[in-house]
């Protein structure tokens, strides 16, 4: 990971500022959004993490019309001990552009504390 300058700390994370949008974030990175803290997933890592044929995972998930890129919310655990071991996540906000698996999407709010990651359908990558 290049030098980043830490935007903020806690018990449990590191967290960095967001990378630029031609570095893109993968699986299992993590944001942190207003104080919360979410995940990043899709239909090919998660098929392939459970031993699932990917392809047949995007079109059963295109047949539900399921998301295929999302943002989990990480879940809270108290505990009386620290984590050994911090955690890094990059800051971002609402409205700002994310490069995930290839693609541009934009962080957006959704019910009950949850984001959803929307496509841009301008093409080619933005500076």
């Amino acid at each position: 990971m290049a030098l980043r300058k830490i935007a903020h700390e806690n018990a449990i994370y590191i967290v960095f500022e967001g990378k630029h949008i031609r570095e893109g974030y993968k699986p299992k990175d993590q944001l942190c959004v207003d104080g919360s803290y979410y995940t990043f997933g899709d239909v090919f890592s998660s098929a392939l993490n459970y031993g699932d044929c990917p392809l047949e995972a995007l079109k059963r998930a295109e047949g539900f019309n399921h998301d295929i890129y999302w943002l989990s919310q990480n879940p809270i655990t108290l505990s009386a001990s620290r984590a050994e071991e911090k955690e890094c996540a990059f800051s971002v906000n609402i409205g700002d552009q994310v490069k995930y698996a290839g693609k541009i999407f934009t962080v957006k709010k959704a019910p009950n504390n949850n984001l959803v990651l929307i496509a841009d359908t301008q093409k080619g990558e933005q500076t």
